[in-house]
């Protein structure tokens, strides 16, 4: 596996039609693919799918507006026509929809009216409900548009059960209790919309998030509260004495908190127990996403009433595959009004994906025990080198001893901030640099270009950023599996580049 190296602009690594990652090399890239510059944006045919239109689902939707008479619209693929009939109502009336073949849905609009298309864009992007890069594949195959199929190792048996009962074990539920999802957000989105309905039933209508979020989950905080609904931000996951006086003051109106345990990109981790204790007893709902570590290292689904997240990550750690997850806790006294509001709103994933992700998990506890050894030494490393201002790493959170399955389960992801120049170091640094973590290959990224491009260029912004604990030229790591004294040798190499 030679991906301790520099890879062009565009390049997708693995190199699979369905690589959910690909090359941006330097900062120029960076700012040119976060401003469209089509220099970037011509060579990116594929990269993180709610961020890239892969060039499959790309080809797939002119193939359909060509067949509907409808050449000339713009137009996004959506999974079912409940999520069609959700995005008319988040964008308005102003957008059409045709069903397809296998029930997907075109909803299309003119390609003149430039907000329409990009909240089009933004809702399939926040909300996870596009269709796969594998089912655009398959549909352009059995229109002769293309050849064949891309030859991959996959689960030959039953993939759901594969996948269900794998996860199951880990979370230390029933299988009935474990669901599938199309990606990380289509789960979180579905875990949100069946807390919000069953709060609102009640009256209760203020949401808190508790720490940073991702950024996709931030958005569905904001975009989808309805008239009466209010969101609080508690940035300081440790200062727990605050939420809980927070919540005693909002007496009976908390519909839930969101957080995720830890946290990215600081890695940071909230006493959970504490926490969990606090919103169940102001009859609030707790969504916990252990992302950032995974299952693999953390148990949170004791202390939460669902745990949402991306299997994208660590599960399917070759890089090529987009599914999510959402367990319900049977001990939790909101079970049995969540059970079916949460089957409701989950959007299933495509079968070829299940089969890759079933195929890639059977070597997965084995991988990520790797990733943790070696990012648990890198971070030692980057500790104690001089160009290295400061470093987050789960293994070393306050509080991470309450959720970690043991001593040596930090997790892959860490995120350091420099004493010389990001730049510098991200250019020069031997390692694919592109969006996504949890892979067995190292990869990394200016988090917060790639995240928050709109803060991290106004002074306003990042002004912001500092005041919540955050640097805007953080870097966040994803550590692989590649020869721990290569990754190091790479790391010395860009770190002392970056002080000269």
């Amino acid at each position: 596996m030679n991906s301790l190296r520099q890879f062009s602009l565009g390049a997708r690594f693995p190199d699979s039609p369905h690589a959910v990652v690909s090359s941006l090399p330097t900062m120029a890239d960076v700012r040119g693919y976060e401003e469209k510059d089509p220099r970037v944006l011509d060579v990116m045919t594929s990269g993180y799918p709610r961020f890239v239109v892969h060039v499959y689902i790309a080809e797939l939707i002119e193939f359909f507006l060509a067949r509907e008479g409808l050449v000339g619209r713009s137009a996004v693929l959506v999974l079912s026509a409940g999520a069609a009939q959700d995005l008319l109502g988040y964008v308005g009336s102003d957008a059409r929809v045709v069903e397809t073949e296998d029930g997907l849905q075109l909803v299309h609009c003119a390609v003149g009216d430039v907000e329409l298309v990009n909240r089009l864009r933004k809702y399939v992007q926040h909300v996870g409900c596009g269709v796969s890069s594998r089912q655009a594949e398959d549909l352009l195959v059995r229109f002769d548009c293309l050849e064949q199929v891309y030859a991959e190792a996959v689960f030959e048996g039953d993939a759901a059960v594969e996948v269900g009962g794998r996860l199951a074990a880990l979370y230390g539920c029933n299988e009935a209790d474990v669901l599938l999802c199309s990606c990380g957000m289509s789960a979180f989105y579905a875990g949100f919309r069946a807390v919000q309905d069953l709060q609102r039933s009640r009256g209760r209508r203020h949401w808190i998030q508790l720490g940073w979020l991702y950024l996709d989950s931030g958005c569905i905080l904001k975009e989808f509260l309805s008239d009466g609904e209010t969101l609080e931000y508690c940035y300081d996951v440790n200062d727990t004495d605050a939420l809980i006086d927070k919540l005693s003051s909002l007496g009976e109106s908390l519909a839930g908190v969101v957080v995720e345990c830890p946290t990215n990109p600081l890695v940071q981790v909230c006493d959970l127990k504490r926490v969990s204790a606090a919103v169940r007893a102001s009859g609030g709902v707790l969504i916990v996403d252990p992302t950032v570590a995974s299952i693999y290292n953390v148990d949170v689904l004791p202390f939460a009433d669902l745990v949402v997240g991306s299997l994208t990550k660590y599960a399917a750690n070759e890089g090529d595959v987009m599914i999510g997850s959402l367990a319900l806790n049977a001990r939790s006294p909101h079970y049995a009004d969540l059970v079916s509001r949460v089957a409701h709103c989950q959007v299933s994933p495509y079968t070829r994906d299940l089969q890759r992700l079933a195929y890639e998990m059977q070597g997965a506890a084995r991988v990520v025990a790797e990733m943790n050894r070696n990012a648990s030494r890198l971070a030692g490393f980057l500790r104690s080198h001089a160009a290295v201002a400061y470093v987050y790493y789960a293994g070393a959170a306050r509080h991470y001893d309450g959720v970690a399955r043991g001593d040596s389960c930090g997790g892959a992801m860490l995120s350091i901030e420099l004493v010389g120049s990001m730049e510098r170091f991200y250019d020069k640094i031997a390692v694919l640099k592109g969006p996504s973590f949890g892979t067995r290959f190292t990869l990394l990224s200016p988090f917060m270009y790639l995240a928050h491009y709109d803060l991290v260029t106004e002074d306003a912004g990042r002004a912001f950023l500092r005041e919540v604990g955050i640097a805007p030229e953080l870097i966040r790591i994803s550590v692989g599996t590649e020869s721990y004294e290569a990754i190091e040798a790479a790391f010395a190499e860009a770190l002392d580049y970056s002080v000269l």
